[in-house]
């Protein structure tokens, strides 16, 4: 069990990360949010690798074609293998149709052997989506897990037991923050209570529980990572705001912010990485296996971590009827 240290935390920070690099060229790698920070500089180092098909996604078209352009720039690729497609989290009729997409798409015949799962947004104001959810969590908690239930059938599709798929979830440091969560018992609705930008970083007990769900020998890898406090785009909607601007400046010299390439090796490094078992339903940080917070671990974390999966599952199948068929199917039920 872990507790944050700033000590560690710097140690991390200046630590040099492995650019690791793996054998794909017959596997299928999808990329969610490529088009900047460390989404952009983790899809070239993909792409770099020249895998059967890379399948990547921005918010809409446009930035889907411009990104698709700054690819093979970067890399020389002529982009034959490249897909981008449009994907905007805020929606879960976006995930739907994204999902329909692919599935439509002849080279997913193959399966998905990788999924990162990273685009993440952050906002000053309490903003609702048109599915009236509070953007943050609609996008970073929500979307990310009706997506990730809609590609599994992908993902076991394209296992083998020699390599396993894998599932990459982008946390962050934050998950360490559960204080708000001490008398999560007590609330009536885990979901309606956490419609609220004051919570974060659900992801890890959503890694936990799928995992603990997946069959054993498990077909899918599923894990999380966190980047490391980087200079990206994260904070992209604070823009005309000139104080807040300059406090994520200032934080970002102070607190050692590592460059967008540095933190996405961290995300490839979950993707290709070997042993990719010893990360399944665990928590990554500078491209190792660390531990996670100690809430977790405790009767009443395990409690809060079964609630939140069980209603997050039973709102979702309202979204989209396919989610229970899929975790009946795929995951061992309770």
């Amino acid at each position: 069990m872990g507790k944050f240290s700033i000590v560690q935390y710097f140690r991390e920070q200046w630590q040099a990360l492995p650019i690791c690099s793996g054998d794909v060229g017959l596997k299928v790698v999808g990329l969610v949010g490529s088009n900047v920070g460390i989404g952009l500089e983790a899809s070239v180092h993909l792409a770099r690798m020249k895998p059967r098909a890379l399948f990547m996604t921005c918010r809409n078209e446009e930035k889907c074609e411009r990104t698709r352009e700054v690819l093979m720039e970067r890399t020389g690729d002529d982009g034959a293998g490249i897909t981008l497609l449009p994907l905007d989290l805020s929606s879960f009729d976006s995930v739907r149709a994204f999902a329909a997409t692919f599935t439509a798409d002849a080279r997913s015949d193959h399966g998905l052997n990788v999924l990162v799962a990273k685009a993440g947004t952050f906002v000053q104001e309490y903003t609702r989506t048109g599915d009236d959810w509070e953007v943050m969590f609609q996008v970073n908690y929500l979307s990310m897990v009706l997506l990730s239930i809609l590609v599994l059938p992908h993902l076991v599709r394209a296992t083998s037991s020699e390599s396993p798929s894998r599932l990459v979830v982008v946390s962050s440091f934050g998950h360490f923050g559960v204080g708000k969560l001490k008398n999560a018992g007590q609330w009536k609705s885990v979901l309606e209570t956490m419609n609220d930008k004051e919570f974060f970083n659900r992801s890890i007990m959503f890694v936990r529980e799928l995992a603990a769900r997946l069959p054993s020998p498990t077909p899918v890898v599923a894990c999380t990572v966190q980047p490391g406090f980087c200079r990206s785009n994260l904070f992209r909607d604070l823009d005309g705001k000139w104080h807040s601007r300059t406090f994520v400046s200032l934080a970002s010299a102070l607190f050692s912010a590592r460059t967008s390439e540095q933190g996405s090796r961290t995300l490839v490094h979950a993707a290709v990485g070997d042993d990719g078992l010893a990360m399944h339903g665990r928590y990554l940080s500078s491209c190792r296996v660390t531990e996670e917070d100690d809430y977790i671990f405790t009767p009443a974390g395990k409690a809060f971590s079964g609630r939140l999966w069980t209603e997050t599952i039973d709102t979702l199948s309202k979204v989209d009827g396919r989610v229970p068929e899929i975790v009946k199917q795929y995951l061992r039920v309770d």
